[in-house]
């Protein structure tokens, strides 16, 4: 593997303005392209009747009155994508993912830039970008109108889109998935200025992604009635757009159907690309990425195809990422399975999958990916750009969501990534919309106490029972769960005030949160059985029925996800908490028609489960070993679920091991926020021997174990202020106090 790129995407920080007063707005003139200016604003809008897919290049050449080596600094947005390329060398694809929620339509707040410091050379420096309309993926936002910005220096002048560039339309893009290339562009044309009103750009202050040339392990292909069949496998599934190389010599226009899967055989998703007849070699990169681990490409016989992947992910410092070693080879092979999984589905917001692409309502998925982060690269300014974003998006919908449990998941990933980075400026962008959420909730609490009228019940996992999707149950199997999750968020909200030095609330959502408690356990907890029920059933509450929350059943269930999540929530505590836990990971349970199987996401809750019940050591092998199947069904990624539900295999909500394993081995404590100090309590949970590394702002922390004990190697910004010996743990802390180095922007 190598970087495309000819320097590294440097960090984007704050700088005064986002983008420069002189830089205008560009686009078609619609005297010229009447069908060009309008676009859905996401994949779940209508589109606009005046739509048609069309694809604009702009371009401008910059005199240099210099020769010397030179650094061109840009930032640069178009609505709704563009790739951008400088003096012929490409430099990437954005703007930075909005955010955003499932099923939305509505555009956000804010319009997030792309920053490139490049470096240049020679007198002359050519900017070129191309930028289309229409939504392709779930990520993709629009305002409804399209636009091209771009300001920023060179040589210490200023540079920015004005009336001076040049713009063509680019006719050989029919779709974001077809193009034909033998259709030549259009005359070069003056662009037209429009009005910047409706977007309000702003700085994600996160580093440019980067990009890796993958090539093929495997390459066979297959002759048939003239048509060539060529099937490329690569080493693992990646995120990535498709590269082609054609070399037609046949005088005569070819047509080369390709298509993409995660594995074999690779004939879903399918792109359509049209060859020139002219002869030489074409190259082809697609504006879609792709979850790729196969690619099937067909052609008549006497046409040349190459094919790689441009590999798009987060950048990594690879000098301080994390790692997990243990004496059980199958462990190791799930962390490495999981940790590659996480790395891919990190982009410029953290995805469920490259496959859906889905955006930031997914917050359970991106609250096990931002603890994943922890133990393997270390950055969490995605992290907390994520948590601004559905900030925004949670005070623009007035607290309401598509999946209503993860809103509440969203306060208790706030809390922690505070308390993991320190970063308290994160808590004042996102107090409105706490405030909101909360207020939000309390409105679906009933007479009783408890949440008994909220638009839905989703989502507790992807599990049937009777019939019923536990994406959208019924009132009889979510309404605990729901609650469990709003007694979390309580709690959590309550931490967060206390960080903010606000006693008075902090003590109001902690009273609160034990009023809520106390209603919980009577009304759902079964004394003769030991056990929570899922919900009322339609005898006590029948509420209407909507498009995700069905009828409710007369049926009373005792699921594994209600009572894993009374036990997380505290509704019960000590040796009862502990008693119940245990009956849930041995399954000794009582209600087999209610012991849904558990799916990898859900499994977090239950390793968190164990941690809180003091069962993790007599059970860590047992539940980590769950995942074996999967890493022998999908060893190239992480398979999104397992049993009877599959998804795709490029899922990172499944990866709990990549956190548990090293935390849990290291013992690690967080005592005060942002590593100012920390404890260690190393354990092997049945293990030989393990050795595990964490990525901390100063450097990585290094611990060993074996029988005998265990070695710590921190960075030498801490000191060790207490030591039990090689058994016993250690304690350490920041040397002075200084903050963190990049971590919290």
């Amino acid at each position: 593997m190598r970087y495309d790129f000819p320097y590294a995407p440097l960090v984007a920080e704050a700088k005064p303005t986002v983008l420069s007063g002189n830089a205008e707005w560009l686009w078609a003139d619609p005297a010229n392209h009447p069908d060009a200016e309008f676009t859905p604003t996401t994949v779940f809008a209508p589109l606009p009747e005046q739509f048609r897919f069309r694809a604009f290049e702009f371009e401008k050449t910059y005199h240099r009155h210099i020769t010397s080596p030179g650094v061109l600094s840009v930032t640069v947005f178009a609505d709704p994508r563009f790739r951008l390329w400088v003096n012929g060398v490409y430099v990437g694809t954005g703007p930075v993912a909005a955010g955003g929620d499932y099923a939305n339509i509505r555009p956000m707040p804010k319009q997030y830039v792309n920053r490139y410091d490049i470096p240049v050379n020679g007198c002359n420096v050519t900017i070129r970008a191309e930028v289309w309309n229409g939504c392709a993926v779930m990520t993709d936002y629009s305002v409804g109108r399209c636009a091209f910005v771009l300001s920023g220096t060179l040589d210490g002048e200023d540079i920015h889109t004005d009336r001076s560039w040049r713009m063509r339309f680019l006719p050989g893009y029919h779709g974001v998935t077809e193009a034909d290339l033998t259709e030549e562009p259009g005359e070069w044309e003056t662009p037209a200025v429009v009005s910047p009103a409706a977007w309000h750009p702003a700085d994600p202050r996160i580093p440019a992604l980067c990009e890796e040339t993958i090539r093929p392990e495997t390459v066979r292909r297959e002759m048939s009635a003239g048509e060539q069949s060529l099937l490329v496998s690569f080493p693992r599934i990646y995120s990535a757009y498709i590269r082609l190389a054609i070399k037609n010599d046949t005088g005569k226009p070819a047509i080369v159907r390709v298509g993409v899967s995660e594995g074999m055989p690779a004939d879903a998703n399918s792109e359509r690309v049209t060859v020139p007849a002219s002869s030489g070699t074409v190259f082809y990169r697609g504006l879609r990425m792709w979850s790729v681990g196969a690619v099937l490409v067909h052609a008549p016989v006497d046409v040349d195809i190459s094919v790689s992947l441009s590999y798009v992910h987060y950048p990594v410092d690879r000098a301080n990422e994390g790692y997990f070693r243990c004496s059980d080879e199958k462990l190791n092979r799930i962390w490495d399975i999981g940790k590659f999984t996480l790395e891919m589905c990190r982009q410029s917001l953290h995805l469920d999958s490259p496959l859906h692409q889905e955006t930031l309502g997914c917050t359970g998925d991106y609250a096990i990916e931002s603890l994943m982060t922890r133990t393997t690269f270390g950055d969490m300014r995605l992290v907390r750009l994520d948590l601004v974003r559905t900030a925004d998006y949670l005070v623009m919908s007035e607290g309401v969501m598509f999946h209503t449990s993860y809103s509440l998941i969203w306060v208790t990933m706030l809390r922690d990534y505070l308390l993991w980075t320190g970063d308290r400026s994160v808590l004042h962008a996102c107090l409105p919309a706490l405030g909101v959420l909360l207020d939000r909730f309390r409105t679906y609490i009933g007479e009783q106490g408890v949440i008994d009228n909220p638009p839905n019940y989703m989502f507790v996992d992807w599990a049937n029972i009777d019939g019923y999707q536990l994406h959208h149950p019924p009132m009889a199997l979510g309404q605990t769960v729901l609650n469990a999750f709003w007694q979390l968020a309580l709690k959590a909200a309550a931490t967060l005030h206390r960080l903010d030095g606000s006693t008075d609330l902090a003590l109001d959502l902690e009273n609160e949160a034990e009023r809520h408690a106390a209603a919980c356990l009577r009304e759902f907890h079964d004394a003769g059985k030991g056990l929570f029920c899922d919900g009322w059933t339609k005898s006590e509450r029948d509420p209407a029925p909507n498009q995700w929350q069905p009828a409710n059943t007369d049926k009373r269930y005792f699921s594994r996800h209600a009572n894993t999540l009374a036990v997380l929530a505290g509704f019960v505590t000590g040796e009862t908490a502990k008693a119940l836990a245990e009956r849930i990971i041995a399954d000794d349970w009582p209600e087999k028609d209610s012991a849904i199987d558990i799916q990898p996401y859900f499994m977090h809750y239950v390793c968190e489960m164990a941690v809180k019940t003091g069962l993790w050591d007599k059970y860590a092998l047992k539940l980590m070993h769950l995942w074996d199947r999967q890493a022998e069904d999908s060893p190239k990624g992480l398979k999104e679920g397992w049993g009877d539900f599959r998804g795709d295999c490029s899922h990172a909500w499944g990866g709990t091991p990549v956190y548990q394993l090293p935390i849990r081995m290291l013992g690690f404590e967080m005592l005060e926020p942002g590593f100012r100090k920390f404890r260690l309590e190393p354990r092997l949970f049945g293990l030989e021997w393990g050795e595990a590394g964490i990525p901390t702002p100063w450097g990585l922390l290094k611990v060993k174990a074996d029988a005998s004990g265990f070695s710590a190697d921190a960075p030498a910004a801490f000191r060790r202020v207490e030591d039990r010996g090689r058994i016993g743990g250690a304690v350490f802390e920041l040397k002075d106090d200084r903050e963190a180095p990049q971590t919290n922007p």
